[in-house]
């Protein structure tokens, strides 16, 4: 649709320049404006801030992205998907809005042990976090094994200290975990009780 308001010059009565502020007010309060550009390839130009209770998108991708912009530069606003929402990393403000949550509460990861010495599985700084817990599986990689754990780690600057409350195996025990705070970082360790095993964890920060 389109609205046009007519043009006002100065020789115009004081009426006819106070009606057409008034159709003007009108189609700002209850049409859509868009900034296309009627006269000129492109869209036109907004210098300042521009605010809007509602965004109409211009096109909605495969992924069901609003895209507003043209074909060069798009500003995308998506919804986190399922692998997003699960790692963390994005949360809803009470406003609405996706942002990005650059400290995630959620680390997961995995590890190949050799040998049966200790083994850093994981670590994090100290400065970071105070304590975590970890949901670990281990699964043997020369013999039928599975073990699966729940650590917490509690640190105080230059001492870290763990406990392993919760442990179901369903062979032997495939290793021991204990930690330790080295060069600014909390590190957890394994000592494997087999020659090869794959470690996989869940890290959840306090």
């Amino acid at each position: 649709m389109t609205i046009t308001i007519a043009n006002t010059s100065n020789t115009n009565t004081f009426d006819y320049w106070r009606n057409r502020t008034n159709e003007l007010a009108d189609v700002m309060t209850n049409y859509v404006v868009t900034t296309d550009s009627n006269t000129a390839v492109g869209n036109a130009a907004i210098s300042n801030t521009f605010t809007a209770n509602t965004i109409v998108a211009n096109t909605i991708d495969a992924n069901s992205s609003v895209n507003v912009g043209n074909s060069t530069v798009n500003v995308s606003i998506v919804s986190p998907n399922s692998a997003q929402i699960s790692s963390g990393e994005y949360f809803l403000n009470a406003n609405g809005s996706w942002i990005l949550n650059t400290s995630s509460p959620v680390v997961n990861g995995n590890t190949t042990t050799t040998g049966t010495s200790a083994q850093i599985i994981d670590s994090f700084a100290v400065a970071d976090q105070n304590a975590v817990e970890y949901y670990i599986h281990i699964e043997n990689n020369s013999a039928n094994g599975y073990q699966a754990s729940k650590i917490l780690v509690l640190h105080s600057v230059d001492q870290a200290y763990s406990t392993e409350y919760a442990t179901i195996v369903s062979n032997n025990s495939l290793g021991v975990f204990s930690a330790n705070v080295n060069s600014g970082n909390v590190r957890l360790y394994m000592t494997p009780n087999t020659s090869s095993s794959n470690v996989t964890f869940t890290r959840v920060n306090f």
